[in-house]
């Protein structure tokens, strides 16, 4: 297995099932345009990306989707702050006490 590399320029594969008919329409395609079939599917590809960012109707989604993601990293930040209380609500997080040890009980404090 190649190592993997670091960068912009990594690339990964996506297999893709099409009917052989539809395969051979899409080598033919390449072959009159004299590019390679990965070279049609990625400007098939780059062509559609640029559509569909363009269509209010996907920005709108977008910005949905933002928005979720957003609320998403506000409760893991908070759940790893610690300031989450029981009921699931956020609350300012105090420094003032130390954290409970996780640790052993002293025999001591059992006992009282």
């Amino acid at each position: 297995m190649p190592e993997p590399t670091k960068g912009s320029d990594v690339q990964r594969t996506i297999a893709l099932r099409v009917s052989a008919d539809y395969h051979a329409q899409l080598t033919l395609v390449a072959q009159v345009d004299e590019i390679t079939l990965t070279d049609l599917m990625q400007q098939a590809l780059d062509k559609y990306m640029a559509e569909l960012r363009a269509a209010p109707d996907f920005q709108e989604k977008v910005q949905v989707a933002l928005a979720a993601a957003e609320e998403q990293m506000a409760r893991t930040r908070a759940m790893l702050l610690g300031t989450v209380s029981s009921e699931g609500t956020t609350s300012e997080a105090t420094t003032d006490a130390p954290a409970k040890s996780r640790g052993k009980r002293n025999t001591a404090e059992a006992s009282s």
